[in-house]
């Protein structure tokens, strides 16, 4: 009896055990659920407080284009909604004028190559230089592998960033198409755009391909535009409409051939007029004076008063002969020089017409953003 009572109390003594160790088991995983919970709410909340990618300005296809590279620009009146200009010749206040008006900027540089007019051109070190560019002086090939090349560009970038560029235009990436000398491969330049693509992007800036049609399928999706030189020159055109059709801009430039003034007709036009008027006067005043010389009798007789007066005579019919004749030749010569100026113009004009014809209507180029520009690319342009 004793031991069954024991037995009993025992059996009861080890069910209370069990479940007072199964009420903690059950707390302490309730605890652990809670502090899981109270984890993911914090991670979840870490993640929401992160801060946002920023959006990569991207222009629409067909929009309209200005391209100056040589000297500050100074005359912002073309309507034009993208300016692509250089990075350094250009302040922040142009930049920052172009933008009042409802323009983007996009800022112009050189990637792949050495300049030695640029202001920090002491920052490359001799074993970043390759070959020189055949017919640019003063440029060089860049070691684009090079971390010490890639930080100066890196500082290129800071530099629009500070600007306040909307976009960036590195140029030369295709030295793997040229005589380099330094062994650069088309992988070396896609490997080189995709790091300017992610530094230009941390920024805040777009950016697009200059050129490099090879390399169009590795990078299209990196790039926000294309900047093509004479793709209908050189029937490329259907290469770079891989860019349009997934709605990205060609911003395309075909060449005029020669020099044209901005300003064209009446700029020529007055300093051949200037430069006859010039040698009118001079002519006639040179004439006048050698008959005013010529005949210049001295009068020491009675008679001195008739021989002035014939004198004087003679002296009025010479300066009218002559005169005239001047006034003619001079005529002549004006009319000529027109006539030259003109004949000029014209050619200008069917030259500049047959690149426009040639360009605005080229196969596979109806979507892009046509200019007719001058070589030096200046701030002449001619659109479609």
């Amino acid at each position: 009896m004793g031991r069954q009572v024991l037995g009993t109390k025992t059996k009861l003594l080890a069910s209370c055990v069990v479940g007072l160790l199964l009420l903690l088991a059950i707390g302490m995983g309730s605890q652990a659920e809670l502090g899981a919970g109270h984890s993911q709410r914090k991670r979840f909340k870490r993640d929401q407080t992160s801060t946002p990618s920023t959006t990569i300005w991207q222009p629409a296809v067909g929009v309209k284009w200005q391209i100056q590279l040589v000297n500050p620009v100074e005359d912002t009146t073309v309507d034009a909604d993208i300016w692509d200009i250089d990075l350094f010749d250009n302040s922040a206040e142009t930049i920052t004028t172009l933008q009042n008006k409802g323009r983007k900027v996009i800022c112009y540089f050189s990637s792949g190559t050495y300049e030695d007019w640029r202001p920090d051109r002491n920052k490359f070190q001799s074993t970043d230089f390759g070959n020189n560019l055949d017919d640019w002086p003063g440029e060089r090939w860049l070691n684009i592998k090079s971390s010490h090349v890639r930080a100066i560009m890196s500082a290129r970038l800071d530099l629009a960033q500070q600007k306040g560029c909307d976009g960036v235009d590195p140029d030369n990436i295709d030295g793997y198409q040229n005589e380099n000398g330094l062994g650069l491969t088309e992988a070396d330049s896609i490997e080189f755009l995709g790091f300017l693509a992610e530094e230009s992007h941390s920024r805040g800036m777009s950016i697009g391909l200059k050129n490099g049609g090879d390399l169009i399928g590795s990078v299209i999706e990196k790039m926000q535009w294309s900047v093509n030189e004479q793709c209908v020159e050189y029937n490329e055109c259907e290469i770079y409409a891989a860019f349009t059709e997934v709605n990205k801009p060609v911003f395309h430039i075909e060449y005029s051939g020669e020099t044209f003034e901005s300003g064209g007709a009446a700029d020529t036009l007055d300093s051949a007029t200037e430069t006859t008027t010039k040698s009118k006067a001079t002519g006639t005043s040179i004439t006048t004076a050698t008959v005013a010389v010529t005949v210049n009798p001295a009068s020491t007789s009675a008679s001195a008063s008739a021989t002035s007066t014939a004198a004087d005579a003679i002296k009025h019919d010479s300066i009218d002969c002559n005169t005239a004749t001047d006034e003619e030749d001079a005529e002549d010569e004006e009319d000529s020089m027109k006539g030259e100026a003109s004949s000029d113009l014209r050619a200008r004009a069917v030259l500049s017409s047959k690149v426009k014809t040639s360009a605005c209507n080229a196969e596979n180029a109806g979507k892009f953003s046509t200019v007719i520009k001058n070589v030096n690319l200046d701030a002449w342009v001619e659109y479609c």
